[in-house]
């Protein structure tokens, strides 16, 4: 039984597997919390129920709050804060492919 090494691609797609959540947790929770708390038209209830949300449910309520609650971002940053799920789900499929992560 031989026990081979992964490669230098394998070891990269694998810590980029293992922090990316993490930090897109932090930028899309710390861009949903700042867009809220800057928007003065809405209801003290309506801040507060997305804000539970974004805590209790950690990556659906940011990023439902970002898609679909009327955050007022510039264009450019929305599409460079949620593209990086999309490039979250790029090193998967890659890693997965070359069998670096599992």
């Amino acid at each position: 039984m031989s026990v081979t090494m992964p490669s230098n691609l394998q070891m990269l797609l694998g810590l980029y597997a293992y922090l990316l959540p993490l930090l897109l947790y932090v930028l899309w929770s710390t861009l949903a919390l700042w867009d809220l708390g800057r928007r003065e038209q809405l209801a003290v209830p309506v801040v507060w129920i997305w804000a539970v949300l974004i805590f209790v449910l950690p990556f659906v309520g940011a990023l439902g709050y970002l898609l679909f609650g009327g955050a007022r971002l510039a264009p450019r940053v929305r599409l460079l804060a949620l593209g990086g799920g999309a490039a979250y789900f790029v090193v998967l499929a890659l890693g997965a492919a070359i069998g670096g992560i599992s």
